[in-house]
């Protein structure tokens, strides 16, 4: 019999060395800026300009798609039989690449930067195989894997709203980048304890949907980058936390109700106070 436990870690170690390589090539390939996109919405000019780094972040996205989706066929389970949801593994690696992706390439000093490739090194692969492990659906409700992903998850979401506040876009712009990274992240989340897809897609909206307004207010503050991911964050776990207790039925009792709403509230004002204090 098949072992479900056990991962093709040759074309592990292949597919990661790949990615790497793509992240490096971001640094020292140069194209000159082509405008592709210029349009204004509701009075705020939006535009997209088609670089070298974008063009790789782009490939690097399809690149990391493609890795997991080799990933996922090289498992046992799916030599046996066709995996449903295939689409759902790709997401958290996906975005996770693509946001070290952008990382790397705001980067222009050469210590910084290869501290990021060397994150990047440790990231990639848990990623893909924390994915991989996942198909075995007898190991998606262990512990231990399901912290490993809402830990990848939520680092995944914090870089990306770091990474968009710190820019200063217009706000229909961040504001519609934040709502769309929620709810795809949350997407993946819901999706360990709801399988109904229409409810799934719903909640994850509604996430979407809360952070980015909150995104709507953050711009107004002169905060940093660092201060303003943070809070997003804050707010991110806030609201697929409890949506994620509700989907798994904690609220039908009082106690663990009331419990689960002081604890959730006294960690957000203790996060709170350590953004505020803490974070330059």
């Amino acid at each position: 019999m098949l072992d479900s436990n056990k991962l093709d870690y040759d074309r592990l170690s292949v597919l990661t060395g790949v990615l790497l390589l793509a992240l490096a090539v971001m640094r020292f390939l140069e194209l000159p800026e082509l405008p592709i996109l210029r349009a204004t919405v509701l009075g705020s000019p939006i535009g997209f300009d088609l670089s070298a780094g974008s063009l790789m972040i782009l490939i690097t996205l399809g690149m990391s798609i493609t890795a997991v989706a080799s990933m996922v066929a090289s498992h046992p389970i799916s030599m046996e039989r066709m995996v449903q949801h295939g689409y759902m593994f790709w997401i958290v690696p996906g975005m996770l690449i693509m946001a070290l992706a952008i990382w790397l390439n705001d980067i222009d000093d050469l210590a910084p930067w290869i501290t990021g490739i060397i994150v990047s090194a440790v990231l990639i692969p848990i990623s893909l195989s924390v994915e991989c492990r996942a198909v075995d659906e007898t190991q998606r409700s262990q512990q231990s894997l399901g912290w490993f992903q809402a830990s990848l998850i939520y680092l995944t979401a914090v870089i990306f709203f770091t990474l968009i506040y710190d820019a200063r876009l217009r706000s229909m712009l961040s504001v519609s980048l934040v709502a769309l990274i929620s709810a795809l992240l949350s997407l993946r989340l819901f999706w360990i304890t709801l399988d109904n897809p229409s409810a799934l897609l719903q909640y994850s909206a509604v996430t979407g949907l809360i952070v980015g307004q909150i995104t709507w207010g953050l711009n107004y503050w002169g905060l940093s980058g660092m201060r303003g991911g943070l809070l997003l964050l804050l707010v991110f776990y806030l609201v697929a936390g409890l949506i994620q207790q509700f989907l798994q039925g904690e609220f039908n009792d009082g106690q663990k109700s009331r419990r689960i709403l002081l604890e959730y509230g006294g960690l957000a004002v203790a996060a709170l106070l350590l953004i505020v204090l803490a974070v330059p």
